[in-house]
């Protein structure tokens, strides 16, 4: 089968990435190295004023220019900003983007139109779709859009290309099928869900269909539906063993033992705490929480994984909402599935600091380390930023060509120094949050080239060699009729890249 791969970078990343390598270098150099830690900039970079309590976070880059722009609320429903990410420093555009007076309980990002770029869906007491026009201002078009129900999550259930949209509406699951112009069928019932409380939409089996596990605030248990390829799903929560009835407050997918699984975390707004489940490949899950040691707390607002430390394993963190006691851990891996609290270490927890209700990660200052921007209770707005990041990176974005452009659920596998380290693109996590879609690598000390597979939705595989550390790279789906339109021809096994400045 012939493999075609196209790699370009936006020239707006090259000066944050020839600095953020210069920084690693130095940084490496020095006889010293200073402690990671992360320190709150939000005034800083120009953020702030902000009523109310935080609520809803979501990054992504709603102009191509490669830094991540940010989006956030308050829980009052007054409250909806949109800043605008110029190379680390921010610009409040909410007013000119015509977003504002509008309230959020949950921001999603995907490009959802069929155009180039990301668009916003809102939910608040109802869900609206805003149309990117590509000019950092957006439209309303939720009239037209055939939506209803309160938005869950974005991802192409069908692999047709099209976002589609799950909804919730009268304690029911339904799936809003995209026709990829910013209008959707009329909804299907996936399912009775009562209780959902938060969701996420993840391909647990590899089968290449994206399922859906939703987490309940009471006495319901969890639910797993698993997508069987006709447009009907399947309720198997308790075959697969993830069954959890403890209101479960936020969800997180992650391989976080590096065996190309994507494996789940629930935290939990009831005793005793907790519960990592680790996918077993075949279907199932099993708990491993105690072993693990990441029990956590109970009064869980949200959790995620991030590799806040680029040593290849991703970390696990969680809010809470009794601040007082245990406010904000960071479960560190120590890579052979056990996991060490460093919060406090890392100033991520402390007096006065926790209780997010949503939380995103990004890199926002194209340094390689991934940085928390949190909306909450307590220090309401908050951008910590990670400083004296160790380890070398491998930054990815992706962009769909057959399959939906914003690429979700599609996943990598990048083989590097005899490890495999495998990320997935999902569209929303947490209990409101919304991490950028960058593919994040961690690569530690490690700086030989690596090889990179991509599964795309569309079951597209892209195999790219020869690739150098400390990069931020998008790549876009190999597609045969886009490359010889654009000119290019066969090369043979050989993948199409072009030149990275």
């Amino acid at each position: 089968m012939m493999r075609y791969s196209w790699i370009h970078i936006n020239p707006g990343f090259q000066t944050a990435l020839i600095l953020g390598v210069l920084a690693l270098l130095l940084g490496a150099s020095s006889p010293t190295e200073a402690q990671q830690h992360f320190t709150e900039v939000a005034s800083a970079v120009g953020i702030g004023g902000q009523t109310g309590l935080g609520h809803a976070v979501a990054w992504c880059d709603i102009n191509n220019d490669g830094d991540q722009d940010l989006a956030f609320s308050n829980q009052e429903g007054s409250g909806f900003w949109l800043y605008r990410n110029d190379g680390g420093a921010f610009t409040d555009i909410t007013a000119t983007a015509g977003l504002g007076g509008i309230g959020a309980r949950k921001i999603l990002c995907a490009e959802i139109t069929g155009d180039e770029h990301v668009d916003l869906v809102v939910r608040s007491s109802v869900t609206s779709l805003y149309e990117n026009n590509g000019d950092e201002t957006f439209t309303n078009i939720s009239a037209a859009s055939g939506l209803s129900g309160l938005a869950q999550c974005v991802a192409d259930f069908d692999n047709d290309g099209a976002i589609d949209l799950l909804t919730v509406e009268s304690n029911a699951l339904r799936l809003h099928s995209g026709n990829g112009d910013g209008t959707f069928a009329a909804p299907t019932s996936v399912g009775a869900a009562p209780d959902c409380w938060t969701s996420v939409c993840f391909d647990f089996d590899l089968d290449g269909l994206m399922d859906i596990y939703i987490g309940t605030y009471g006495s319901s248990a969890n639910q797993l539906f698993h997508n069987d390829g006709s447009g009907s799903f399947s309720e198997v929560a308790a075959e697969a063993g993830v069954a959890w009835a403890g209101a479960a407050h936020g969800l997180a997918v992650g391989d976080y033992d590096n065996d190309q699984l994507p494996d789940l975390y629930v935290g939990a707004y009831s005793t005793p705490g907790c519960v990592l489940y680790r996918n077993l490949g075949n279907g199932t899950f099993t708990d491993v929480t105690i072993a693990a040691g990441v029990l956590g707390h109970q009064d869980t607002r949200t959790v995620s994984f991030a590799d806040y430390d680029n040593d290849g394993f991703l970390d696990l963190f969680a809010s809470h909402h009794d601040f007082y006691t245990y406010s904000n851990t960071m479960l560190h891996s120590n890579g052979d599935g056990t996991f060490t609290e460093v919060a406090v270490d890392l100033n991520l927890s402390g007096e006065w600091i926790g209780d997010y209700f949503g939380v995103g990660w990004a890199d926002f200052n194209a340094d390689g380390a991934i940085d928390l921007f949190a909306a909450g209770h307590i220090d309401k707005y908050v951008l910590h930023r990670n400083d004296q990041c160790p380890g070398n990176f491998l930054h990815i974005d992706l962009e769909g060509v057959e399959s939906n452009r914003s690429a979700i659920g599609a996943r990598a596998t990048l083989t590097t120094c005899g490890r495999e380290l495998t990320r997935f693109v999902t569209a929303g996590s947490g209990r409101q949050d919304f991490n950028s879609l960058t593919l994040e690598f961690g690569l530690g000390d490690c700086t030989e080239d690596s090889v990179l597979v991509i599964t795309w939705p569309s079951g597209t595989v892209q195999n790219l060699d020869d690739i150098a550390p400390n990069q931020h790279l998008i790549i876009i789906e190999a597609s045969t009729a886009l490359l010889f339109a654009d000119g290019f021809e066969d090369g043979g096994t050989q993948a199409w890249w072009i030149a990275i400045p």
